[in-house]
């Protein structure tokens, strides 16, 4: 009380008529206040005369402010700013690691990766076992509640972050299809250029194939042969030789997996690189946890069919009690076999519903998939971070390089003409 007089008094100044009400009803004590609208001396309301401008010179502001000072004086804990939405208790809660809307939004960006439009992601929310409310002509457009983790109330967007809004979360995934668009041109781009490659390598392989040597008569004297110079090799690092340092970078690039200036021009632009495999794991990801899913609800029905047969063949006058005594298992049936109904649709095949052993199949398969992948997306990781080091330096070199050449052969035009124009006078 003695607290929350001297919060009171120092933030009101005595201006305002005030009421203070100090729970106990929490595991931390804590006062309510209820404070006069109107000033006791010049009529004015404390909105007229504390609350305008911006936001963060707005009277809650000072207000906590006051409250942080007091605490700190009293040695009570001051809860430190950790994000927009957070309360006491969920404070306390991603302090112990146990915090849901840590999870939950861990969850959403995980949706948000693998979705290819806005309502995909509301649909892969549904999938997840996120429950939402989208209402778009309202000022709060989008909530999440998290299933099964105790979440009674509705969360905002907004206070998850400005990144789980409906207009960012549509941004992204825009975003995230413009790269995979550029992906594709890429390779189709190092396709052809592989292609052309490999064309002009068989070419010049034909070109030094030496003819067969005739074999010599018995009378016939041998011709001395003539002995060529070994063939140089190409220097996949020309280009870049005139940089300083060059034979350092050059050593730390190939360390890193990068074997050419043609492999590291591919990670010269912010495009999704062919070897990188984040939206395809994702995917995969995505497909298996699913079946795994669909296979433990399975498994969850098959565990307690016996006692919810039993339940069903009870009269009405008896269902009631056994239904009390056995609840769990009862509810663990039904949602087991309400989850199965709307999702095993999915995985028909000629209108017939899958085996247990069909879905494991295809989950090892899909297993088998993201496993093979792991290793050629890790290698990528490793060649993308060799790239990072050298990528900006490089491609300047490159560009002031040619800019430099069309420069000479520009001058080189203007002399031409020149000679041309005083030869004709």
């Amino acid at each position: 009380m003695q607290i929350g007089e001297e919060l009171c008094d120092r933030y009101l100044k005595g201006d305002y008529q005030y009421v203070i009400a100090v729970h106990t009803d929490k595991e931390h004590t804590h006062c309510h206040v209820i404070f006069n609208n109107t000033n006791l001396y010049n009529g004015l309301s404390f909105t007229t005369e504390h609350n305008q401008g911006r936001k963060n010179e707005r009277a809650w502001a000072e207000l906590r402010q006051f409250s942080d000072e007091i605490c700190a004086e009293h040695g009570i804990s001051v809860i430190e700013p950790i994000g927009k939405g957070v309360s006491h208790y969920e404070n306390e809660m991603q302090k112990e690691g146990k915090s849901w809307k840590d999870k939950l939004r861990s969850m959403l960006r995980e949706i948000i990766s693998y979705s290819r439009s806005f309502e995909e992601f509301l649909k892969n929310c549904t999938d997840s076992g996120i429950e939402y409310v989208y209402t778009p002509q309202n000022k709060v457009k989008l909530k999440f509640r998290l299933s099964g983790e105790g979440q009674q109330r509705f969360t905002r967007a907004d206070t998850l972050g400005d990144e789980f809004e409906p207009s960012a979360i549509t941004e992204t995934i825009d975003t995230a299809q413009k790269k995979a668009a550029a992906k594709e041109a890429m390779e189709k781009f190092l396709a052809a250029r592989r292609a052309r490659r490999q064309a002009e390598l068989a070419l010049l392989n034909q070109s030094s194939a030496k003819p067969a040597e005739p074999k010599p008569t018995p009378t016939a004297q041998p011709k001395p042969t003539e002995s060529k110079p070994p063939e140089k090799k190409e220097d996949v690092w020309a280009d870049i030789r005139g940089m300083r340092d060059c034979d350092k970078m050059i050593s730390d690039l190939e360390a890193g997996g990068i074997t050419s200036l043609d492999d590291l021009r591919s990670f010269f632009w912010n495009v999704q690189h062919p070897d990188d495999h984040t939206d395809e794991l994702a995917d995969l990801k995505k497909r298996y946890k699913a079946i795994d899913k669909l296979l433990a609800m399975m498994k969850q029905r098959s565990d307690n069919s016996a006692t919810y047969k039993e339940y069903q063949g009870r009269s009405a006058f008896t269902q009631k009690r056994f239904r009390k005594k056995n609840a769990d298992a009862i509810d663990a049936y039904e949602e087991a076999d309400k989850y199965i109904t709307e999702h095993i649709k999915a995985y028909y095949v000629d209108g017939k519903a899958p085996k247990r052993s069909e879905l494991q199949d295809m989950s090892t398969e899909l297993k088998s998939k993201y496993n093979a992948l792991v290793p050629e997306h890790n290698a990528f990781i490793r060649r993308k971070t060799a790239a990072s080091q050298y990528t900006r330096q490089v491609r300047n070199y490159l560009q002031n390089k040619e800019q430099q050449e069309r420069n000479r052969q520009y001058q080189e035009r203007k002399r031409t003409q020149q000679k041309k124009k005083d030869y004709l006078e």
